[in-house]
């Protein structure tokens, strides 16, 4: 991966940095297509985040000149005079001459960079860029987005993939540098289609590329598009699926593979203000996507059986699963929330202590946290009660990913190889297949239940209120089930099936887990009147259904769905307000 950075220092022995300029543009496809634009792009046509709207040109020089001066230490720097958004040669040459020169006259740049669009270039305006590149070291961005003609048509761009051909090679002609730059995860596209863009791209004269992944901002067609998907559809255009970071960088690096080496990487990760992103919402930052990608390149590894390895917060290690596009626990910290969530409020260590002989059932083995922090609190010398745990697990690849990841620990090998181990105080059990069928099989009562299957949104079918219902009658009188979710579904299942339900404080910043009995002593902090005015009184409360065990997570939605509609014609709120 060779990256601008690199690049600039090859080039200029130091480093460079950008200063945003806002010139008062806009953008032909919004002046000629009725203020529309590309259905991504947002009002302030992606300025940057320090700029206030209609400062003038000198302003703004001063401004992210001081900025720069004030991040980055050092005197041994230089400085890109970057126009970035909407279209930067959208207007007559006279116009473009009096901003650009007001600028470039301001201070000594070392560079500059246009970003404008493909059919923004007439003859005069590829003139004047020639005539500015005698001067300054000049690129020119160059929006892409993407070869394929429907996605074009799809995303409003109104110009077709002719245009960038024909713009980049008249750029080219005039010994003008060129990056393309590009979008993936564009809705109606897949790998096969980013890999056919960037070999179609690697043969045109481009100098660099910027890339980006799609980001779906509020108050933008393409952000009402996808509110309407979630609320039910929007027919006609097709699924937009927002990528994850794991999602992007296995798209990325297979995207750069079949780009020229040559070509520095301009960018490679989207950027906005949070508060105007509604997906996807990563969890890393772009300084740490940009470490996990090099990490992935330089070691050509993808984590363990293909779920990468996670740090979390306090320094417990967990994987992304990318089936679930979830991790196997809060990156605030997969023991903490052990301990927090599970542990401290089911009393087994106490009633171990005791003398007592506790079953659990644990839903949800995953990386095998829950059962091991159990069986080290039961193995301890102060213990005189005995600890059974039965596991129910989906893949038995991801007991092999368990063991993988923590190869020193016996039990993890134990029970990768034989589905079992015993210790003096406690054994488990593990039993592999979907556990909507291999609870079935279990005739035990247990003590506590541990409910830690992937979140409903994405694994409904180990929350419905069928399932719940099912380990439920396999509780004891006294018993507690256990759980992360709050989700109103969940709540709402639990509370059809009879249970009392409380919330279980957390003393970090985890958000509190849940715990239900049979017996109301057993909940000490129960959910507020307003929770439970919401699970009773509002289709928010209704329950995933799965009655003959067999739906997929889709037709589980779909029939959900279908009742809360119902419902709602008959007068019952999505939310519960207070009289």
């Amino acid at each position: 991966m060779f990256f601008f950075s690199e690049y600039l220092k090859q080039n200029y022995g130091k480093s460079l940095y950008r200063v945003p300029i806002d010139l008062p543009l806009s953008c032909p496809n919004r002046v000629n297509n009725g203020g529309k634009g590309c259905i991504y792009c947002p009002d302030d046509g992606s300025r940057a985040r320090h700029l206030r709207a209609n400062l003038d040109l000198g302003h703004q020089v001063r401004e992210g000149i001081e900025y720069i001066r004030k991040r980055y230490s050092g005197t041994d720097i230089g400085y890109i005079a970057y126009f970035q958004s909407f279209t930067n040669t959208f207007g007559s040459v006279e116009l473009l001459r009096e901003y650009y020169y007001t600028v470039l006259n301001s201070f000594k740049f070392d560079m500059v960079i246009i970003s404008t669009r493909p059919d923004c270039l007439s003859d005069e305006i590829l003139e004047f860029l020639e005539e500015l590149s005698c001067e300054y070291d000049l690129w020119i961005e160059l929006g892409v987005q993407t070869v394929h003609e429907r996605t074009l048509t799809l995303i409003n761009r109104q110009h077709g993939f002719s245009c960038v051909e024909k713009s980049v090679k008249a750029l080219a002609e005039r010994n003008i540098k060129c990056a393309a730059h590009v979008i993936l995860g564009l809705p109606g596209e897949n790998l096969e289609d980013y890999i056919e863009t960037a070999r179609v791209l690697s043969v045109l004269p481009f100098s660099g590329i910027k890339i980006h992944n799609l980001l779906i901002l509020k108050n933008t067609p393409l952000g009402h598009l996808y509110q309407k998907q979630i609320e039910g559809g929007s027919p006609g255009f097709p699924v937009i699926r927002p990528l994850n970071e794991y999602e992007y960088a296995d798209i990325l690096i297979k995207f750069i593979e079949h780009i020229p080496e040559s070509w520095p990487l301009m960018r490679i990760t989207a950027d906005a203000p949070e508060k105007d992103v509604i997906a996807p919402k990563w969890w890393m930052k772009k300084g740490q996507f940009l470490e996990y990608v090099k990490r992935r390149v330089l070691s050509g590894e993808n984590g363990i059986g293909g779920m990468p390895e996670v740090l979390t917060e306090d320094g417990s290690v967990t994987l992304y699963h990318p089936e679930y596009r979830q991790h196997f626990h809060s990156l605030t910290g997969a023991a903490t929330e052990a301990l927090e969530k599970f542990i401290k409020p089911s009393g087994i260590e106490s009633m171990l202590k005791d003398g007592k002989r506790i079953r659990v059932l644990d839903v949800g083995f995953g990386l095998g946290v829950n059962a091991l922090s159990l069986i080290e609190i039961a193995e301890k010398d102060d213990i005189s009660g005995y600890l059974e745990i039965i596991s129910l697990e989906k893949d038995i690849r991801t007991l092999e990913a368990a063991a993988a990841l923590n190869p020193e620990l016996e039990i993890l090998k134990s029970c990768k190889e034989h589905l079992s181990w015993e210790g003096k105080r406690s054994d488990i059990i593990i039993k592999i297949g979907d556990a909507v069928e291999t609870v079935c099989d279990i005739s035990e009562k247990f003590d506590a239940l541990f409910l830690d299957a992937f979140s409903p949104d994405v694994n409904p079918e180990l929350w419905t209120y069928d399932f719940i219902k099912k380990i439920t009658a396999m509780l004891k009188p006294d018993g507690v089930i256990l759980t992360y979710s709050s989700a109103f579904p969940v709540l709402g299942a639990f509370k059809r099936c009879g249970l009392y339900i409380g919330e279980v404080k957390s003393e970090n910043r985890h958000r509190a887990g849940i715990i239900c009995s049979f017996e109301g002593d057993r909940i000490i902090n129960s959910l507020s009147e307003k929770k439970n005015n919401i699970i009773l009184h509002s289709t928010a409360g209704v329950a995933y259904r799965n009655p003959g065990g067999c739906c997929c997570k889709e037709e589980i939605f779909t029939r959900r769905a279908a009742l809360v509609k119902k419902l709602q014609k008959k007068g019952i709120p999505k939310w519960y307000k207070t009289p």
